[in-house]
Parts: C-alpha cells; sequence; structure tokens
C-alpha cells in the first residue's frame, strides 16, 4: 500500500504550531520579534483553515502548502541564525544592536530588520512593518524561485492571487489583535508613519506580493539575478530608512518630534494568554 503523505492543510498546520512555540518564546522573554511571529501566526492560521475547508478552491493545494512551507523555513532560518548569534554573546538586556554587528548567516534584510527593533523608542506597527517587508520583498521571491525549480510558477498564478487575496482580507482583523494583545493605541501611531503603513492594508499586501511574483521572474532571467538580488536585499533598509529617516527636513523634524511625545506604549501579554 502506498503511504499517504501529509495533506496540504496539515503542511501549513505544523508551520502553525512552530510559529506558535515562536509567538510564546518572544513573549516570555519579552523579545520584540514576538509581534511579527504573532502576525504571521495569524495570516498562517487562515491560510490553514482555508486548505481544510477549500473555501477559496485552490486549484493546486499541494503548491499553495508548498510554498507556504518553503517561505516559513526562510524566516525559521534567519531567525534561527539571530539566536545562534545572540546565544553567543554576553547576556545584555536593552542592548541597541548595530547591523553591522549581526553575521552574514543572517540575510541582510533580517539583519537590519533585528537592528531596527532593538532601536530606543521602537514602535509596536515598526516591528511589523519591517518584519513584513523583509519578508515578502526577500525571503518571498526566493522561495518562488525554489518552487520554479520544480514547476514553472505560471501554472499557479492563479492560486497565488487566491493566497494574496486571503491574507489581504485577514489583515484587518490581524491589525485589532496586535492592537489588544501588544499595543492598545496602535492606531494613534499611524500618524508617526505617515502613509508608510500602508503595506499592512488590503491593498498594500497585494501589492508587495504581486512585486514579489515580478522579483522571481526577474531572478529567473540571467540578465536581470544579480539586479533583483540587490534590490530585494536593499528593499527593507530602504523603509527602514525612510521611516525613521525621512528625506523632507519638515517630516523629520516632525517624526523627531513625535517619537519624543509619543510613548512606545508596548505591553506584553499575561502568562498563559491564547493565541487567538
Amino acid at each position: 500500500m502506498t503511504a499517504v503523505g501529509p495533506s496540504p492543510a496539515e503542511k501549513v498546520a505544523g508551520v502553525v504550531s512552530r510559529l506558535a512555540d515562536h509567538v510564546r518564546r518572544y513573549d516570555e522573554t519579552r523579545d520584540p520579534r514576538a509581534v511579527f511571529a504573532y502576525t504571521y501566526y495569524r495570516l498562517t492560521s487562515s491560510l490553514a483553515a482555508s486548505l481544510r475547508t477549500n473555501a477559496l478552491a485552490f486549484r493546486e493545494p499541494h503548491w499553495v502548502a508548498d510554498l507556504s512551507v518553503s517561505l516559513a523555513s526562510a524566516y525559521f532560518t534567519a531567525i534561527a541564525a539571530i539566536d545562534t548569534w545572540l546565544g553567543d554573546r554576553p547576556p545584555r538586556r536593552d542592548a541597541v544592536v548595530d547591523r553591522a554587528d549581526l553575521p552574514e548567516t543572517v540575510p541582510q534584510p533580517w539583519r537590519d530588520v533585528y537592528a531596527a527593533s532593538t532601536a530606543r523608542r521602537s514602535y509596536v506597527l515598526e516591528d511589523v512593518l519591517f518584519s513584513m517587508m523583509a519578508h515578502m520583498s526577500y525571503d518571498l521571491p526566493l522561495a518562488l524561485r525554489s518552487l520554479n525549480a520544480q514547476r514553472s510558477n505560471h501554472d499557479h498564478i492563479g492560486d497565488f492571487h487566491r493566497m494574496n487575496e486571503l491574507l489581504a482580507k485577514c489583515i484587518d482583523e490581524v491589525q485589532d489583535d496586535l492592537a489588544d494583545r501588544y499595543c492598545r493605541g496602535l492606531r494613534s501611531l499611524d500618524r508617526l508613519f505617515t502613509r508608510d503603513d500602508e503595506l499592512l492594508t488590503n491593498y498594500g499586501i497585494r501589492v508587495v506580493r504581486g512585486l514579489a511574483w515580478f522579483n522571481c521572474d526577474r531572478l529567473l532571467d540571467p540578465v536581470s539575478a544579480a539586479e533583483a538580488m540587490g534590490s530585494i536585499g536593499r528593499s527593507t533598509a530602504a523603509l527602514i530608512a525612510r521611516i525613521r529617516h525621512p528625506d523632507d527636513w519638515k517630516l523629520r523634524c516632525g517624526t523627531r518630534l513625535l517619537r519624543l511625545l509619543i510613548p512606545s506604549r508596548r505591553q506584553w501579554p499575561l502568562p498563559g494568554k491564547a493565541l487567538g
């Protein structure tokens, strides 16, 4: 009898379980990485639930699950490299890290994100924005390229857009959950980021994931691959700089003032609080 492998929903449920473990660990240690881990957990839980019911009528659910697993693997690898580096350092609570301090085993976008998260007055919304950028603009094109080696992605573009639709529709609810769990004043912080938090909207999710598909095509073209790799490696740092150090001097002064006036308002859930 031929052994039957895990279903698409079971594959993604495995990712959900690992993410839940990360959220609990980061909550316990009050690690700012908890905020994105929780966001990722909630979005991936929605995908697993959709695969169980096939509510979106994916044509090839196994491809959808394989993309989710491949994408999560990139995230877990980057986070594990940071954890290994942290484990080799003397313990220092609330230490500010320069991105140049992190080893090259950590992909550049995730070095940028981790360093930004340790800055004084780093906000919850920033933790999500910066990590989301690294994951979607860097990890996703590489995950798509990896799957393309097995079978052309263009056979699955419809399912990719169905995934985008699902994740985009979930983002408002996830933001509400984030506010309840980590920052009850989350919405009031929008003024700090002007329109840069559009990434965390229905429209923003679709645009950034669509750009990831485009950049995967660039990576697959030998003529443009090197330029594309450089571009996706720099995009997260560019977003961080645009938010932290705007080009316009008036906006820059206003941002600095708001950072002084608005408390970070970071909170942590009580031990044992359900993940939702």
